[in-house]
């Protein structure tokens, strides 16, 4: 059996119910979209897209390899945008103003891990948190308050199991993995 799977850092409580209040500003706009439930926030690290069944301890043992040598960071999720851009967006997003180079950097960490059990990755890295897909040809992304949160602390990979279901995607949690040090307060 094949297993969809990825490597995410998860959203604390607090940053993902203020996610969930922008993207909640964005859809009063009326922009057209299939919104994200905010249980399902993350950052994505590492799609890994299908994996067999006997593949799955490959993957959790390169986790658990990589996982002690990973410093914590901090990700700002203080702006609202869209890929491909805000005048004709699929996806909108909230993540960083600008770019951060250590998020950049950890995912290129665990993604060289991983290289050797076979996966290949897209070498664009942004963090974001995908609040909604569009629903066919859209307007431009309308400008909303972006969430008001102090920097999402980063300091553990989790590794989900992803499951396309009629009411949209569903991601289970297999296991959670920290970093080798913790984050400062």
């Amino acid at each position: 059996m094949r297993r969809r799977l990825f490597v995410a850092a998860d959203l604390d409580a607090p940053t993902r119910a203020e996610c969930a209040r922008a993207a909640e500003r964005l859809r009063a706009t009326g922009w057209p979209g299939r919104w994200t439930a905010p249980e399902s926030y993350h950052l994505t690290v590492a799609f890994l897209g299908g994996v067999d069944d006997a593949r799955v301890p490959d993957v959790l043992a390169a986790l658990h390899d990589v996982a002690p040598r990973l410093h914590p960071l901090r990700v700002p999720l203080d702006a609202l945008g869209a890929y491909p851009n805000l005048h004709r967006p699929r996806i909108a997003w909230i993540g960083p103003a600008i770019p951060v180079a250590a998020f950049g950097a950890l995912c290129d960490t665990v993604r060289y891990a991983l290289a050797p059990l076979g996966f290949t990755f897209d070498p664009h890295v942004d963090a974001h948190v995908t609040v909604a897909r569009a629903d066919g040809p859209t307007r431009p992304l309308p400008l909303v308050q972006p969430p008001r949160t102090p920097p999402l602390p980063v300091d553990a990979l989790t590794l989900y199991e992803s499951f396309t279901e009629r009411a949209g995607a569903r991601y289970v949690a297999l296991e959670r993995i920290s970093f080798g040090t913790q984050l400062r307060k």
